[in-house]
């Protein structure tokens, strides 16, 4: 069996920047997520809710002199 000499020649240019462009979309979205999510509260049940309510004082009878 002869033995034959090749050489390979393996050429890399450039990649795309699709691969770039994925990955800062993808922080992109982290990030406002986290934000959003941060500032409204949405973990906890969305934003607060306070309820007062009033009632009237208990009027109490005359008290009777003597």
């Amino acid at each position: 069996m002869a033995h034959q000499d090749r050489e390979t020649t393996v050429v890399t240019t450039g990649s795309g920047g699709a691969g770039w462009f994925v990955a800062i979309v993808l922080l992109a979205v982290i990030a406002f997520g986290g934000f959003y999510i941060y500032n409204t509260g949405a973990l906890n049940g969305g934003s607060d809710i306070n309820v007062s309510i009033d009632v009237p004082d208990e009027i109490a009878p005359a008290v009777p002199s003597n």
